[in-house]
């Protein structure tokens, strides 16, 4: 799918396929996040994306937690269509500080897809 939206089918939901990602996928690292990008055998027409917050970096604070995710979406949604579809997808917020905005990551996670695809 493209445009500004992000539809259950492209969720990556199942913690067996996010480990999967974190094992066999390719780390891409930027500044604040960390991608990891996995090939998918079989034809899909979208992308999978799930977006991780460590729990150990905000010391419990879930409020912080979700507003990092929400940017993370935020900016994934923007920057999808810059990857070809087949993808499983694991975003890391890595560094992410209280005042970091959605469009740092958008341009991180853009350099990010544009290095995937010159591969």
């Amino acid at each position: 799918m493209t445009g500004n939206s992000f539809s259950r089918n492209e969720r990556l939901k199942n913690n067996a396929l996010i480990k999967k990602v974190f094992d066999k996928g390719a780390p891409f690292r930027a500044r604040l996040i960390t991608v990891f990008l996995l090939k998918r055998d079989y034809a899909s027409g979208v992308n999978r994306a799930a977006f991780v917050v460590r729990k150990s970096l905000y010391n419990k604070k879930l409020v912080l937690r979700n507003r990092f995710r929400r940017i993370l979406r935020q900016a994934y949604v923007k920057t999808k269509g810059l990857l070809p579809a087949g993808h499983d997808i694991v975003i890391l917020g890595s560094n992410l500080k209280k005042d970091t905005k959605s469009s740092e990551i958008q341009k991180e996670l853009a350099y990010v897809f544009k290095k995937r695809v010159k591969k």
